[in-house]
């Protein structure tokens, strides 16, 4: 049987090797490895994502009885289920994030990849964990676990950027680390603001829309503009130059747009802020509701990547296990 006649096969053949290797020795991933290079670790925990396997020893199990097709995975030998539990807890997680970054930056560069009105959802999904199983996680109020940070391509609906960090991990904190992109509309929930921030974003002729904190200092600039029933706007300008006392507002006085979604009886209405002043009302409302995007997203990976139950207990196998299961998708 010829390498890329299974269906295995031509999955991984989406995978360049030798980037594949520049990656893991980057990392020093197969340094003093004797036994299962980084590779037939990736590719054993890649047969247990698309198989379904729940347990390490389903998956040496099963690559046991398929022996015959191991070599043309890139397997030298059956897998022992200690070895592979070993490596899934002392190899960097990240090399496997950077693969998983290689593959979308491929599929951006695809004559598929439609590049007209870019629009990104930033948004986290926690993966909770038991902490008495787990005794390294991070906790808050509301997460014990680990985060999943995703910036999930609207227009092309597909994540293009992918990160884990600890529970205490802010969103906006994360969020600061990413290459902002010329002429991309960036959609978030009130969690990433930071005025500095939406100064960088403008900055580079982007745009965003979020929401406005109830505790946000402003001045209105003109009257409230009605555009249709129950969706109005107003310009304003942000008023505190110190926010937090030390730092120095960027935005302060800089003329923004508020757009006022009017809701049920019971609820108060959605008031939506963006730098963009050329899109209408209602298409700065619609881009605000499409951030439901992302949600479905998370739910449709918790539900189908097979991600609840874990291979190992240590953080770096979880991490692991988690990014081979985003590979997984983007195959």
């Amino acid at each position: 049987m010829q390498e890329y006649n299974t269906i295995i096969g031509k999955l991984l053949s989406g995978i360049n090797r030798k980037k594949f290797k520049r990656i893991v020795d980057k990392y020093k991933g197969d340094f003093a490895v004797k036994k299962l290079n980084c590779w037939e670790q990736f590719v054993s925990v890649f047969l247990g994502q698309i198989t379904e396997s729940s347990t390490l020893r389903e998956i040496v199990d099963l690559i046991k009885f398929h022996s015959n097709q191991q070599y043309h995975l890139g397997i030298r030998k059956d897998v022992a289920r200690s070895t592979l539990a070993k490596a899934n807890e002392t190899r960097d997680w990240r090399i496997y994030r950077d693969l998983f970054l290689d593959l979308v930056s491929k599929l951006k560069d695809s004559k598929f990849y439609k590049t007209t009105e870019m629009v990104q959802i930033i948004d986290s999904t926690p993966i909770n964990l038991n902490l008495t199983q787990h005794p390294w996680i991070e906790t808050t109020l509301k997460v014990k676990g680990l985060k999943t940070h995703v910036v999930y391509d609207l227009t092309n609906k597909s994540p293009i950027l992918f990160d884990i960090t600890g529970a205490r991990t802010n969103d906006i904190t994360w969020s600061k680390t990413m290459k902002l992109e010329k002429g991309i509309t960036y959609v978030m929930d009130r969690g990433y603001t930071d005025y500095n921030w939406w100064y960088e974003i403008n900055e580079k002729s982007s745009f965003f829309v979020t929401r406005l904190r109830k505790d946000a200092k402003i001045e209105n600039l003109t009257e409230i503009q009605s555009s249709s029933k129950g969706i109005s706007s107003q310009i304003f300008i942000l008023t505190n130059r110190h926010p937090r006392g030390r730092t120095t507002n960027k935005y302060a006085n800089i003329p923004l747009r508020k757009v006022i979604v009017e809701r049920e009886k019971d609820r108060k209405p959605l008031v939506l802020v963006t730098n963009d002043f050329s899109r209408s009302n209602e298409e700065i409302a619609e881009l605000y509701k499409q951030r439901w995007q992302i949600e479905l997203f998370f739910k449709w990976i918790k539900g189908n990547l097979k991600i609840k139950k874990f291979l190992g207990k240590s953080e770096n196998a979880i991490r692991t296990q988690i990014c081979i299961a985003m590979i997984s998708f983007v195959l």
